[in-house]
């Protein structure tokens, strides 16, 4: 696990350095550059496989460069195939297999590999230079083809090296919407993701990109029969290869763990197979959001070597000063506070890996939303969209009078626009994506200076509950769930494993019968078979609660000068993004809702918020 970046020699030598050397986080044990008259490349290593100093990067084999983020966990056997192909090798390392499989097969070496990833390949012989990304994103990639080619693991190595620092109103509006930015989309216009399960190749100063792997592809294709109990053991022998190969390392490694139906089988997995298993948990001084008491029961059954932080608003007031620290764009998932310091304890502890149960949601149906969206959408479809579109304009109509915007009581107004857009929606898809936003497009139009374009959201693969599950696996969890485990873990040097991302897994949950992940009204269903053979019933049988903080509580007791500093016209004006009456009329409405002891719609207060940290702290660089 590391951090590199990559420049073609046209920029500035300065601004190079300053994007090459602002995420030695990412890699604390070793760095080194490559440079020839075309390109520059920067390592940082974090070592987990071969710590020898003969495994640091940038890699060289003949006429092939690599710089590499992340862990191919199939390498020994990657390695036995090349050996019977000829091949030599000098290290223990995955790195050294990953660049002999590409100088050996090109990219048809993708093809082969389980793991995370992102890595550029330099052929110096042709010029060329290849960026992979992994097939569901663990990993990150960014880069700009403004005035040449600029690439690294985190957008803040291309921020000194751009030109034209230009927000994308689609990534602004989305970012309001949902809390986070999707696809290949950043916040500025010039500056693109390369998207999971792609590639792209730049020579002779063009570029082009592809797709090695489609998770469409294997949607509903080729379904294996089998009755619940065969589907129920063959992803368990799956669970367990998988999760297995996600112990490969030359440090120690440990388990987030939370107590929920995830975290909870990919420990009872790896500590009966493995043993001496260490977990860690957060938990929380409010009761509604702590399921500390869970992990630790769940841990006490095991037998793992378990370790348990309380976080309260003070804690967490600390780590808000360095959320922009983490995160290089605006990001609205406040849990990934409690990510971050769960980090930083086990770091503390000696750890250098972490495995998680992240996907388990998107591949199993984890949330409640994905039934009660299709329940809310067959009973709204029961009146044909001709006769819903009337009422839907009248409550626009009524929003846009300003009069629900005058009932300070109850978030009435974002009520009201957001039961507009539902009346609007002529499918499931759009259905969907208005349930889940935080705010509606007729109150992004009144708060936000620009417009998004008509083609900002993406549209479902099926107009089903699985097809819900499919849009959240490949929006919401590569842009904001992974996002978050990549930017935490590595802001305290350690490396964040997703053994329910294997590929192989995922490509088994596609095919699955719906039936077997939600059955009667249960989520997860095939999950809690699996686990049941490993913890009793009661520890896992409960409502989700999920990985959130009570930051309603925090903010209005300890945080309302965050709101009084950054709420302020002149700050807001400078942005060029808001209309700052309107910012300024929500926080009148969360102050009055504050002093008559309700909650006023603090996810709005804590996205502008964030997006006004985001602003303030890298305003410089922009």
């Amino acid at each position: 696990m590391c951090g590199f970046s990559g420049y073609t020699t046209n920029y500035n030598s300065t601004s190079v350095k300053e994007g090459a050397e602002s995420i030695r986080h990412r890699g604390p044990d070793a760095h080194a550059y490559y440079q020839d008259e075309h390109f520059t490349l920067s390592h940082h290593r974090l070592s987990i496989i071969d710590l020898s100093e003969h495994a640091n990067q940038p890699y060289h084999f003949e006429h092939l460069v690599l710089v590499y983020n992340g862990e191919i966990y199939n390498y020994q056997d990657i390695r036995r195939q090349l050996t019977d192909k000829g091949y030599t090798f000098s290290t223990n390392s995955d790195t050294e297999v990953l660049i002999k499989a590409f100088h050996c097969w090109n990219l048809k070496a993708l093809d082969k590999c389980i793991g995370m990833f992102a890595f550029a390949v330099y052929n110096t012989r042709e010029r060329s230079m290849y960026l992979c990304r992994d097939r569901m994103g663990v990993k990150p990639l960014y880069y700009t083809l403004e005035n040449g080619l600029a690439f690294g693991s985190e957008l803040r190595t291309i921020i000194p090296v751009l030109d034209n620092k230009e927000t994308d109103p689609d990534s602004v509006y989305e970012y309001f919407r949902l809390g986070y930015i999707s696809a290949d989309k950043t916040i500025f216009k010039a500056v693109k993701k390369l998207e999971p399960g792609h590639y792209l190749c730049y020579r002779g100063g063009e570029a082009t990109t592809g797709a090695y792997w489609k998770p469409a592809d294997a949607f509903r294709s080729s379904i294996p029969e089998g009755n619940a109990r065969e589907w129920e053991e063959r992803l368990h022998h799956l669970m367990k290869d998988a999760f297995s190969l996600r112990m490969v390392a030359d440090v120690p490694v440990g388990v987030f763990l939370s107590g929920g139906i995830d975290s909870s089988l990919v420990t009872a997995i790896l500590q009966k197979h493995h043993g001496n298993i260490h977990t860690f948990t957060i938990g929380f001084d409010d009761a509604r959001y702590n399921e500390a008491h869970m992990a630790r029961k769940v841990a006490e059954h095991l037998g793992t070597r378990h370790t348990e932080f309380t976080l309260d608003a003070g804690d967490a007031n600390d780590m808000l000063g360095h959320f922009y620290d983490i995160y290089d764009e605006p990001f609205a998932d406040s849990s990934g506070i409690p990510t971050a310091i769960v980090s930083r304890l086990a770091a503390k502890a000696g750890i250098k890996v972490v495995l998680s149960g992240e996907g388990g949601d998107e591949l199993f149906c984890g949330y409640g939303r994905y039934p009660d969206t299709v329940r809310l959408f067959k009973k709204a479809n029961t009146v044909p969209h001709i006769v819903r579109a009337p009422f839907a304009k009248a409550t626009r109509a009524l929003y846009k009078s300003r009069v629900a915007q005058s009932i300070y009581r109850g978030n009435a107004e974002h009520k009201i626009a957001a039961l507009s857009e539902l009346l609007d929606s002529r499918d499931l898809g759009s259905f969907y994506n208005n349930h889940i936003a935080n705010q509606a497009g007729v109150e992004l139009n009144s708060m936000l200076q620009q417009r998004p374009s008509d083609n900002y959201t993406r549209e479902i693969i099926s107009e089903d509950m699985e097809g819900l599950m499919f849009y959240d696996m490949t929006t919401y969890l590569p842009d904001d769930l992974l996002i978050k485990m990549d930017r935490a873990t590595m802001y305290s040097s350690i490396e964040g494993r997703e053994p329910f991302l294997d590929h192989r897994i995922v490509e088994l949950a596609l095919q699955m019968p719906a039936e077997y992940k939600y059955r009667d009204g249960q989520s997860k269903w095939i999950l809690r078979q699996v686990l049941g053979q490993y913890i009793p019933e009661e520890y896992y049988n409960r409502p989700k609660q999920g990985f959130s903080i009570p930051i309603f509580k925090w903010f209005a007791r300890h945080m309302d000068e965050l709101f009084a500093h950054y709420f302020d016209k002149s700050r807001l004006d400078k942005t060029g993004i808001f209309h700052s009456a309107e910012v300024l009329n929500e926080y009148s409405k969360y102050q009055w809702n504050k002093k008559h002891g309700k909650e006023y719609n603090i996810e709005k207060m804590w996205r502008i918020l964030s997006f006004m940290m985001w602003w303030d702290k890298w305003h410089s660089k922009l």
